[in-house]
């Protein structure tokens, strides 16, 4: 099985973006270029943030998309304000329900689940995390590439 995870967050220190595999268990890391914990800024305003992550989303959305035919699944990080970008780009790229995984923080659920609703994904499975995601990103990162599972 082959899946991608996008962050605009890191999430797995001191490894590049990039295919990662562990026999037959494949990821495309795409996650923070910079190697930021913090992919967008802390405070700030909801369109400042639209665009910070639209400037680190889109180019990890430009990797992913020329593999997006041979990728079984894709987790996609989607944090405070601004990150429902990733959901935008899975709607107008063509992903279907089935093969999106959304880990979602607390911050500013409402929206981020009404995006979910009107791009079509709300028969895609839904994990909750803390804010930043990153133990949990990096959990199933781990778990996948280690054991081939993915969150039930």
């Amino acid at each position: 099985m082959k899946i991608a995870m996008i962050s605009y967050n890191t999430f797995v220190n001191g490894v590049n973006n990039g295919l990662r595999s562990n026999g037959e268990n494949h990821i495309l890391l795409l996650q923070n270029a910079n190697g930021d914990t913090w992919g967008i800024s802390q405070s700030g305003t909801e369109k400042q943030w639209y665009q910070e992550t639209k400037t680190t989303v889109d180019p990890l959305w430009e990797q992913l998309q020329k593999e997006l035919p041979t990728i079984d699944k894709v987790v996609f990080y989607v944090g405070s304000y601004g990150a429902e970008r990733v959901i935008e780009l899975a709607g107008e790229h063509g992903l279907t329900p089935d093969r999106a995984i959304f880990v979602l923080c607390h911050c500013n659920l409402h929206k981020k689940l009404s995006v979910i609703q009107e791009r079509g994904f709300t028969a895609s499975k839904l994990i909750y995390c803390e804010c930043g995601g990153h133990g949990t990103m990096r959990n199933i990162y781990q778990e996948f590439l280690n054991k081939g599972t993915l969150p039930s």
